[in-house]
């Protein structure tokens, strides 16, 4: 569940921490403690065992050892240990020494971003006092250092333990050894247990300590959640700790038992709320770990999944650190449309976090599943409607890849409906997709979830996902899964500076944790797994392409390949152009469904409209002086093509369909910037016959965006830097122009944000001048990047849907990529003057950033990472098409080259 998703961390520091008992020293003791009196609540954790030895010696001699020895320390601790088995006289001597004694490790704060361990251990007998002195003779012997000193009447020794400024500090009360390398916790100790006002771990949280259960042989992990919770807030760097207020607003804590077997680190026990167990009486639905999958994309970084039988039993497990807003809880319970809504739904759900996971609102989409889920979407958008007095315009509604979507502006939504749960969403964007119904906090992850389900980049279809849910299936009602892989590079980005490094310094150990998935069952129960992959994740992977399918054609080609849906069967079919001006349009296949000749070069996209609605699909496309609408036979549409003004040249086509109701409007430009909008039977509306600019040609094609709060947008960014904005009628927005910079020779991209749900748009002038401009026509933002002279080119380069961009710094010899953030992802060494770019992003594990070098028609392409793909660069004269497929786990690249469309296969 949302509230544990950085336990992962906790279990790695975990690891680190148990060996920090391998370096202490004692003395004799009189009374007799149980240890746990002097362990402060501060505590993230402690662990505790009766047999540490056995501890160490069973995970040294697991398989996760190899990779779990190579973090900082730990090889010199295990040193460390034969030198204490020597002094004892070995034969297994130190392990009779602690067997069966009271031994306690604990993690606690010392400052700022700094936390240390403290060993406690509680002896039974006086057998220790003849170890320790040895120890301590051998060690002098040895040139080591022991300084003495007076704590509150107890006797500290420090030593040396290496030839680094690191100092070992430790004491013994009456029958407790305590140490630690920061001698500011041995004192703390000594304080808790000479004072009686002082509430200890055990007086805070007694929950955690039942007599009656005896100690599991593998020792007992217990949690602080409001430990917890300062230790993530250390560790990121975040403006707010949302994270760690749930932990701390809802008092977790646990008892767990860890297990260390094959590539894998379970704990299983009970978890706490406000000192209680978390009690959730739920009736399961067998653990389907299938359910949702279709619906989860490969971007995801969480998932929480939530099995229960009716939305009213998530008050079962509230959050208490969500406050409902009474106006709107109020509206809610005595809404008609609302009642209804939630009588269509069940109580399945499933969070899915993408990127942002540990920023105040990350990128959120909840999955409800529904017995009527279109009756529950028409429901809620009976409400949204309520919201704004039944005005239509004033309600965003908008359509992609076929489905309809709305706003409902109401902050946390869900949370409202869901006990508490699920909050993050300031505003809701709405669709029904699989028959499921899908929340998501930004438009823009919504649009990228619908993209996935539609290019099959989902767990469902991926066969590594399938077979992690399968490994894991679970009956528990409540289960999370944390994705490493997606996880770790977030961590790394968001931690504080001081973590980063260590991260990134062992990231072939932190990088090999694979999955941890909690289950959450009745009665408190919980169980968490975290796998280990430990292969060595090196080599170059680097791959020489070649052809896995070639198609000649009787002359060069000079258009192509574009991607085309089939309607018949959801395949794709692809589209060229040959030098002779023959289209051709060839099945997946390569076999040729038509061959037809127009008189000029496409200049334009190919588009897809349903014209006669009626599911079936035609191509939309542009010459310089007409537009063609062809069905998929090469058969024109009645009407067409359409002529264009007389005297003029096309520049730029754009195809509109504001509704979803395939009334269509063909958006053009002339090579003057003049603006021209025809409706679907190629009549110019007169308020666009047309639309004097008097700015210059376009660097884009026009647009329509629709802002949800602002309305509609005709967008025309021309070339000398002034941009137009227009209502549906050509009327201007701005009253003027908006000024970019002096020069714009690139595309524009557009930013959505969600925390103020404004989009923005955003481009790079020549000069090299990041600008970002709000929809109300404001300049939001102005940067400028590096510029090392005058031939220095800059570009905007979006993906494949327009859904993201990179940014292209072109230097003499160097190229430089860098993301959305202006940071830098890779450069380049290429040496020619011209190159074009393409960007083809399927999530953030899965992109592909490609350099057509036109001179010597090569194309070089590149992973997210900045590594190339292909080890001899692939012949490429025109352009080059690229589709992934999760089911296969693999690229297809269709590429022109003189006479030939080639396709290559590129396993991932």
């Amino acid at each position: 569940m949302s509230q544990l998703k950085n336990l992962l961390v906790v279990v790695v520091i975990l690891v680190l921490g148990v060996t920090a008992f391998l370096i202490f020293r004692t003395d004799y003791f009189e009374d007799q403690w149980d240890g746990i009196e002097m362990v402060s609540p501060n505590a993230v954790f402690l662990f505790e065992t009766e047999d540490p030895v056995g501890f160490w010696n069973s995970l040294v001699g697991q398989p996760i050892w190899e990779k779990l020895n190579q973090l900082p320390g730990l090889e010199e601790l295990e040193s460390q240990l034969i030198f204490l088995d020597s002094v004892s006289g070995k034969q297994g001597n130190l392990q009779q020494y602690l067997k069966n004694q009271r031994f306690r490790l604990s993690l606690h704060p010392l400052g700022k971003e700094a936390y240390g361990f403290l060993v406690a251990i509680a002896f039974d007998n006086r057998e220790f006092i003849r170890f320790t002195k040895n120890l301590e003779k051998k060690f002098e012997n040895q040139g080591g250092s022991v300084k003495k000193r007076t704590y509150s009447g107890i006797s500290l020794s420090e030593v040396g333990l290496d030839e680094g400024e690191n100092r070992f500090t430790y004491a013994t009360f009456d029958n407790v050894l305590l140490g630690s390398y920061h001698s500011f916790l041995v004192e703390d100790a000594i304080r808790y247990a000479q004072s009686e006002g002082l509430a200890s771990f055990k007086a805070t949280f007694p929950h955690l300590f039942d007599s009656q259960n005896a100690l599991p042989a593998s020792g007992m992990l217990r949690v602080s959640g409001h430990g917890l919770a300062g230790f993530i807030q250390d560790l990121t760097t975040g403006d707010t700790d949302k994270f760690s207020s749930e932990l701390r607003g809802n008092d977790f804590s646990a008892n767990l038992t860890p297990q260390i077997s094959g590539e894998e680190i379970s704990f299983k026990g009970e978890l706490y709320t406000n000192g209680r167990l978390y009690e959730v009486d739920l009736v399961n639905d067998g653990g389907n770990s299938q359910l949702f999958s279709s619906l989860i994309s490969n971007r995801a970084v969480s998932v929480s999944r939530y099995l229960l039988p009716e939305p009213a039993d998530f008050k079962s497990i509230p959050n208490a650190e969500f406050s409902p807003i009474d106006v709107i809880q109020a509206e809610i319970e005595d809404n008609a449309a609302i009642q209804e809504f939630l009588r269509a739904i069940t109580g399945q759900v499933a969070l899915v976090s993408e990127d942002g996971l540990l920023d105040d609102i990350s990128q959120q989409v909840l999955i409800v599943q529904a017995d009527n889920p279109d009756s529950a979407f028409e429901n809620l958008k009976i409400f949204a409607l309520s919201q704004v007095q039944n005005d239509t315009s004033k309600l965003f509604m908008d359509y992609y890849l076929g489905n309809e979507l709305f706003l409902l502006d109401l902050e946390d939504f869900p949370a409202h409906v869901f006990g508490g749960n699920f909050t993050g969403f300031l505003k809701s964007y709405l669709t029904v997709v699989d028959d499921k119904l899908v929340f998501s906090n930004s438009l823009r992850t919504l649009r990228n979830l619908l993209e996935d389900v539609y290019q099959d980049n989902t767990w469902g279809k991926s066969i590594r996902y399938h077979d992690m849910l399968k490994q894991r299936e679970s009956s528990a009602p409540i289960q999370f899964f944390l994705n490493n892989d997606r996880f770790y590079p977030i961590l790394t980005r968001s931690s504080h500076p001081s973590w980063n490094a260590l991260f990134q310094k062992y990231s072939g150990v932190f990088g090999s944790f694979d999955w941890l998935d909690i289950s959450f069952f009745e009665n408190g129960r919980m169980e968490a797994n975290l796998g280990i992959d430990l292969e060595d994740k090196v080599g170059d992977k680097r791959l020489i392409l070649s052809e896995s399918r070639r198609t000649k054609f009787e002359s060069p080609l000079l258009f192509g390949p574009v991607g085309l849906q089939n309607y018949n069967d959801r395949s794709t079919d692809f589209l060229v152009q040959d030098e002779d001006f023959f289209i051709h349009l060839l099945t997946y296949e390569g076999e040729t469904i038509f061959s037809q000749r127009v008189p000029g070069e496409i200049i334009s996209d190919v588009f897809q409209i349903d014209y006669y609605k009626n599911g079936k699909l035609q191509l939309v496309f542009a010459t310089r002086d007409l537009i063609y609408a062809l069905d998929r036979f090469g058969n024109l549409l009645p009407g067409f093509p359409i002529h264009f003004a007389e005297g003029r040249d096309i520049e730029f086509l754009n195809v509109l369909d504001y509704d979803n109701n395939k009334d269509y409007r063909f958006f053009v430009s002339d090579q003057d910037g003049n603006l021209y909008l025809y409706s679907r039977e190629g009549e110019l509306f007169p308020e666009w016959g047309p639309k004097i600019t008097n700015q210059g040609r376009l660097s884009s094609p026009p647009a329509h965006h629709r802002i949800p709060g602002l309305g509609d947008f005709m967008v025309a960014m021309h070339a000398n830097g002034s941009l137009g904005l227009y209502n549906r009628r050509g009327e201007s927005k701005t009253g003027v122009p908006i000024i970019l910079g002096e020069s714009v020779s690139t595309a524009y991209g557009i930013e959505e944000g969600i925390s103020e749900g404004l989009a923005k748009l955003v481009t790079i002038n020549d000069a090299g001048e990041v600008v970002k401009m709000n929809f109300k026509g404001e300049l939001t933002y102005r940067n400028q990047l590096l510029r090392p002279d005058r031939d220095t080119r800059f570009a905007l380069v979006n993906d494949q849907t327009e859904g993201g961009f990179v940014w292209v710094i072109k230097e003499y010899n160097k190229v430089k990529v860098l993301n959305s953030q202006e940071r830098l992802l890779f450069e380049m060494s290429i040496l020619s003057d011209e190159l074009d770019y393409r960007y083809f992003s399927f999530g953030p594990d899965n992109t592909i950033f490609v350099v057509l070098d036109r001179v010597q028609e090569f194309a070089y392409l590149y992973n997210q990472k900045g590594d190339l793909i292909n080890q001899k660069p692939i012949n490429v004269s025109g352009d080059l098409w690229i589709r992934f497929s999760g089911s296969r786990n693999e690229y297809t690249l269709l590429t022109v080259y003189m006479n030939q469309l080639n396709e290559y296969i590129i396993p991932l």
